[in-house]
């Protein structure tokens, strides 16, 4: 009786550790299933994109250039004389005929009070020896000899006051005088600077650009440049082209004009000018520079594809510090990989976390 009541029992054991072992299995897989799932998805690189749009674009070629004053003078002076006075101060802002420096004019002016005192003598003569050849007293030689000398009196004084007025060193145009090379009482040659002045009421930007773009400059057309003092964009109007170009550089000097409101700008200073190199707006997709790759035949960008990066071999017509424009190899709609760059290989899983 005892041996048939063990038996039963184990007969019941049975099923239930089967079913036991089977639940603990089945759990096992579930978990594993799980894990696998979750590192698949731990696996993906992060990534930014954004959406290739094709658009009408505008070509720009960024060249440095540099400001330059509307008109820039030396001033020097024409004798060599002693410096008695100077009229303006360092930095300030002068008018046209303005006074800049006097020079010592003593010797002038006593040669002027003797040239004027044998003048007055000539003319007295020449008048007395006119009464006389009308009277024919006198002979026709006598009264050009008198005349002579009273014109060659003249002319003297005439280039007394020339000199004269060269003491006075004067301002050609108005506009910013610099700082003074020369003090009070130096003795200064003809042809020494003296102090620049310059007219900022318009800036210069002087620029150059490659050979192959000469043909696409012209007179009037407008160009954008920046400063390295504000991020501000200002325009400019080309207003002066060389005839020729540079034969060792290969390349167009061009000068554009713009006002110079508030002086804003100084002579000297850099810009950046931006000058369209294309007859028409063209279409393209613009990418940043970052999502460039260099390729075997020129540069390639990232695409996600099926969840894993792609990489496209692309033409670029155009490229600044910022963007390039691609030209073919990539279709409105493409999401392009412009993050983890060094990270990313041809079938690496990615995963947009940011679209832009």
């Amino acid at each position: 009786m005892l041996y048939k009541s063990t038996i039963f029992k184990i007969g019941l054991l049975i099923p239930l550790l089967s079913i036991l072992l089977l639940a603990c299995e089945n759990k096992s897989e579930t978990g594993t299933e799980e894990k696998a799932t979750d590192n698949a998805a731990t696996s993906k690189l992060p990534v930014d994109i954004i959406t290739a749009q094709e658009q009408t674009l505008i070509q720009e070629e960024a060249v440095v250039g540099t400001m330059v004053a509307n008109r820039e003078v030396s001033i020097v002076s024409e004798l060599p004389q002693k410096i008695t006075h100077i009229a303006f101060k360092d930095g300030s802002y002068v008018q046209k005929g303005a006074l800049l420096y006097q020079l010592n004019d003593a010797d002038i002016k006593s040669r002027l009070k003797q040239v004027g005192a044998e003048l007055e003598l000539a003319r007295v003569n020449k008048t007395r020896m006119s009464n006389l050849l009308q009277s024919e007293t006198v002979r026709q030689q006598e009264y050009d000899e008198v005349l002579m000398r009273f014109r060659s009196l003249e002319a003297q004084q005439e280039l007394l006051y020339v000199e004269l007025e060269k003491t006075r060193v004067r301002a050609p145009f108005a506009g910013k005088i610099g700082i003074s090379k020369v003090h009070l009482g130096a003795y200064v040659v003809p042809g020494e600077p003296l102090v620049i002045l310059q007219d900022l009421s318009s800036i210069k930007v002087n620029f150059t650009i490659p050979e192959k773009y000469s043909s696409l400059i012209q007179m009037g057309k407008q160009v954008r440049f920046a400063t390295e003092v504000t991020d501000k964009e200002y325009t400019a109007k080309i207003y002066a082209i060389e005839p020729g170009l540079d034969a060792q550089g290969r390349s167009l000097l061009v000068q554009a004009l713009t006002p110079n409101t508030n002086d804003q700008f100084r002579a000297g200073l850099s810009a950046k000018v931006y000058v369209s190199v294309a007859d028409q707006a063209d279409k393209g997709i613009l990418v940043p520079t970052e999502a460039l790759m260099p390729a075997e035949k020129g540069y390639s960008v990232f695409i996600i594809k099926n969840g894993v990066a792609k990489a496209m071999p692309v033409a670029i017509s155009n490229r600044t510090e910022k963007d390039a424009i691609i030209t073919s190899g990539l279709v409105t709609g493409d999401q392009i990989i412009i993050s983890n760059m060094l990270r990313l290989g041809d079938g690496t899983p990615v995963e947009a976390v940011v679209a832009k």
